[in-house]
């Protein structure tokens, strides 16, 4: 009977011991199978902002998501905007060579490495963890948004050379007189290629009668391929009061050569073929010519303080041998401070048509002092 009751007693350790042993042999080959699969694919973890995370691995992006396989074989579709970091859990050869067990791959709140995709800041969508964010975080998420939308719009609008004109004159008393002139110019440009646009006007009047009212926008574009020769597409369009004019819009394509092109020199011809239409008033009259295009523009430094503007435009008509119109527009900066942004500007503005409406003359005149501000 004792010795029935020591076999009884005996059994249990007999257990444990088998135990044990199914235990250790399990440890040891699932941690050979990490090693080997650390060797293909390292392990990492995704930490989620409301505390859970998974350890796994990341295999994409999808629709704002990102993919993730766990341990066990399954993957899931987790939405960026609740992912708080993605850390990799380095193997113990790359651990000699670090001084932390652990490489951050991807953390919103580190600067030093580049952060996550911009989805992680669009609108939130359905959450396949239940895990919603909270309507603070999806407010800060649209101002961030539209932060972004700001600073890409700057930073494109940053390559443009910008400048501003505004002038006038104004008196009252024995003689009232409203003199006015605005311009906008802006230009983008490289070792190849070249956009202008440009667009303002003038108005004015004298004892309460108008006097002056003219208005333009020109555009000109030159594409090049490394060398002094261009390929241009110019539009230009002018309303004038004054010369009975309601419209007059030119369109013209051809080559140009640019004999100088520097940051403050230029010296660039364009030649080619166009199309000229007018609208006039009183009387009514519309008429549409095939023209040649030439103008010559020119930019050159007189002194430390001082620069010269230059720019004219001839348009001849091919099918109307009388129609020539010129317009030349000459102006002289003085520099008004060291950093080259504000500048006091003389100009002068011609414009000739040699067969202009009934009753207008052929050349117009306008001087002009503003105050230019360019930024760079």
């Amino acid at each position: 009977m004792n010795g029935f009751m020591g076999r009884y007693r005996l059994f249990p350790q007999i257990h444990y011991l088998i135990f044990l042993v199914l235990v250790s042999l399990t440890t040891f080959f699932g941690g050979a199978g990490d090693v080997c699969a650390g060797e293909t694919a390292p392990a990492e973890t995704l930490y989620l902002k409301d505390g859970q995370y998974f350890s796994g691995e990341s295999i994409g992006f999808e629709d704002g998501n990102i993919l993730f396989r766990l341990s066990d074989g399954q993957v899931r579709s987790i939405m960026l905007g609740v992912v708080d970091r993605l850390e990799y859990n380095s193997t113990e050869e790359e651990s000699a060579d670090s001084s932390s067990k652990e490489a951050l791959l991807v953390n919103n709140e580190n600067t030093a490495l580049p952060p996550l995709p911009s989805v992680i800041d669009q609108v939130p969508v359905p959450d396949p963890l239940d895990a919603s964010p909270m309507p603070e975080q999806e407010n800060e998420s649209h101002f961030k948004q539209v932060e972004e939308v700001c600073d890409q719009c700057w930073d494109y609008v940053e390559v443009w050379t910008k400048r501003m004109e505004i002038g006038g004159t104004f008196l009252a008393g024995n003689t009232d007189r409203d003199y006015v002139t605005t311009g906008l110019f802006l230009e983008k440009s490289d070792n190849d290629n070249m956009f202008e646009f440009e667009i303002g006007g003038r108005w004015g009047q004298s004892n309460g009668v108008r006097d002056a009212n003219r208005w333009y926008g020109n555009a000109t574009l030159d594409l090049a391929r490394t060398t002094d020769w261009i390929v241009f597409v110019t539009n230009k369009n002018v309303y004038d009061e004054f010369e009975n004019l309601d419209w007059r819009g030119t369109l013209s394509a051809g080559l140009g050569y640019r004999f100088i092109n520097e940051k403050d020199k230029r010296l660039i011809l364009r030649v080619g073929p166009g199309g000229t239409r007018e609208i006039y008033n009183s009387p009514r009259l519309r008429r549409t010519t095939l023209d040649v295009f030439v103008e010559i523009e020119f930019r050159w430094p007189l002194s430390d303080h001082a620069q010269l503007e230059h720019k004219q435009t001839w348009t001849p008509s091919v099918d109307v041998a009388q129609i020539l119109r010129v317009t030349t527009e000459t102006g002289l900066l003085f520099k008004l401070d060291n950093k080259d942004r504000w500048n006091l500007r003389f100009g002068l503005l011609q414009v000739y048509n040699s067969f202009p409406n009934a009753g207008r003359k052929k050349s117009d005149y306008t001087g002009s002092v503003s105050l230019v501000y360019t930024r760079k």
